[in-house]
């Protein structure tokens, strides 16, 4: 039964539970064309026989009364089921409904046109609402969907940049999809002997220590299958399908209850596949498992291929060549001074890591006494990433040229990057724009660390309004705006600031820097930077920076 069957008998129901007028029948027309009683239930046992016929199409009624059938099946109808009206088809989907009307008393016939009326037009509207709050609910399927996709993006991206080798980058991919879909263990494979053969990587989960590392021919077993097809296979119970080998299960101990194998596939080619058993919440895989697995893993072989080509290309002559030419073009971008703000107290600085990264700041002047704050971190080091910067400065200093409206400078500059990068490239950044006439302070975020509001009573805020990062797809921004008042502080940064670890691990992170801002209200931006410089310090204890970071703090006076 279908829901909307289900639906309208409901709907139905309650309709005949109020009316006293007659009877109210429900027939469904299915792909087959014959129509077929759905409402009243048949208790006799003696169900009327189906019927095929076609509505009148020379006419625009909406109904018709008995005297008005023509047809012969649709006399036969109203004379079987005793009805006074019938209904044109209410159609749904492949699925089509039509209404019959039988009344009680022969009296209320004269008043049959409003009766037929009431209930036809009420059930339109029903199956209106209905299909609009389906509409609605898959809308917001493929809206959740796309957030777990772009968070997969994101984090796979970024992992990109920051694993040391292909192995700990595996691993990272296996963990990752375990989490995405909640699953009790995960491997990976990838191709080798110019696509001959599977060669196992990384297994996680109970009882991975006890796998061996071993080769599979492509095509054979699940694995080989998915690999040589670039499709995924799900098997919800894996011991109901033939294709399931226990073997491993038997030698292990351990129980497999389901079972996904999805391709790695990078610009149609397979490089290897990814699988995950066992839900850990003892529910079996579904298909929107499958679907989120599939995207997460063509970024995952997206993120393999990079690595693989970065590791195979890149000698150490050449990358310290390449930071070198980074190093220089990083510190051609970044302001030698800032410039004097009126009623306002600002200071910034960028702190290298052993590696050149793609953070960037500036304040800019702007027409009519403005002044723009931005701070930016690409996502890529060396020469590509200090490119990109590049790039995007020289285009935000010709769209102010013209423009001093966020949503349309955002807006620009998102869709310059994306024409004009790979897909693994995009910039994570903080644009504000300050008018010291009324001390509004108008701001976008686009995918970047919040920078914090402390506000001169003690409030805090972090300001997240804005959109998804630069570079990535097309997007509509939204702005925030605060109104600075005396001793209030907007400190800005970038990521390397709260992920600086120590030689246990730990980061410094975001509560140890709301912290330092709380407790040191009356410093100057000066100041309170250094304080936050010296603390990180401290904290890492003289472990290297992982990452470089920047800061800019903006404070009322």
């Amino acid at each position: 039964m279908s829901e909307i069957q289900t639906f309208l008998e409901q709907k139905l129901s309650q309709l005949q539970s109020i009316s006293r007028a007659g009877t109210v029948f429900l027939f469904r027309c299915g792909k087959d064309n014959v129509v077929r009683l759905v409402l009243p239930v048949d208790k006799s046992g003696e169900a009327k026989k189906s019927r095929r016929f076609e509505w009148p199409a020379d006419g625009n009624k909406n109904w018709l009364s008995k005297d008005e059938a023509d047809e012969a099946a649709l006399k036969s109808l109203f004379d079987d089921f005793g009805l006074h009206y019938f209904t044109a088809p209410i159609r749904y989907r492949n699925e089509a409904f039509y209404l019959g009307l039988r009344f009680k008393s022969d009296t209320l016939l004269s008043e049959g046109n409003i009766f037929i009326a009431l209930i036809y037009d009420y059930i339109k509207s029903e199956i209106r609402g209905f299909r609009l709050e389906n509409e609605l609910q898959r809308y917001a399927q493929k809206s959740n969907q796309m957030i777990t996709e772009l968070g997969a993006l994101h984090q796979i991206s970024r992992a990109i940049d920051s694993a040391k080798s292909l192995d700990s980058l595996l691993s990272y991919i296996v963990k990752k999809s375990m989490n995405l879909i909640n699953a009790e263990s995960g491997s990976l494979m990838l191709l080798v002997d110019d696509g001959k053969e599977l060669e196992f990587k990384v297994a996680l989960g109970p009882k991975s220590d006890g796998v061996k590392p071993f080769r599979l021919p492509l095509g054979k077993g699940i694995a080989g299958w998915v690999a040589q097809h670039s499709e995924a296979i799900l098997i919800p119970d894996a011991y109901a399908d033939p294709r399931f080998d226990p073997s491993f299960d038997k030698r292990s101990g351990y129980r497999t209850r389901s079972y996904l194998c999805v391709p790695l596939v990078h610009k149609g080619v397979a490089s290897g596949v990814m699988t995950v058993l066992n839900r850990m919440d003892g529910q079996p895989f579904n298909e929107n498992d499958k679907n989120i697995l599939i995207t997460f893993a063509s970024q995952a072989a997206l993120a393999i291929e990079n690595t693989k080509l970065l590791q195979a290309a890149m000698e150490k002559e050449r990358l310290d060549k390449e930071l070198e030419v980074a190093s220089q073009i990083q510190h051609l971008l970044l302001p030698q001074t800032i410039p004097p703000v009126k009623n306002l107290d600002v200071a910034a600085t960028y702190i290298p890591c052993k590696a050149v990264g793609g953070d960037f700041y500036d304040v800019i002047p702007l027409k009519d006494g403005k002044f723009m704050f931005i701070v930016a971190d690409v996502a890529g080091k060396g020469v590509p990433g200090a490119l990109l910067v590049s790039s995007m400065q020289a285009s935000l200093i010709a769209y102010l040229e013209y423009v001093d409206d966020l949503t349309v400078i955002a807006s620009k500059l998102n869709e310059r990057i994306r024409e004009n990068t790979s897909e693994d490239r995009y910039i994570t950044a903080f644009l504000a724009v300050y008018d010291p006439k009324d001390a509004a302070f108008v701001y976008i975020n686009a995918g970047h660390n919040p920078p914090l509001f402390i506000g001169h009573d003690g409030t805090v805020k972090e300001l997240k309004e804005g959109g998804l990062f630069l570079g990535f797809t097309s997007w509509r921004y939204e702005t925030g705006k605060l109104n600075l008042q005396p001793d209030d502080l907007v400190f800005m940064y970038t990521d390397g600031l709260v992920e600086a670890m120590n030689e246990q691990e730990e980061e410094f992170g975001e509560d140890r820097l709301k912290k330092i801002l709380l407790e040191n209200p009356h410093k100057t931006a000066e100041n309170l930077m250094r304080k936050v410089i010296k603390a990180v310090n401290t904290h890492i204890d003289g472990a290297h920076l992982e990452d470089d970071f920047t800061l800019l703090v903006v404070k009322r006076k």
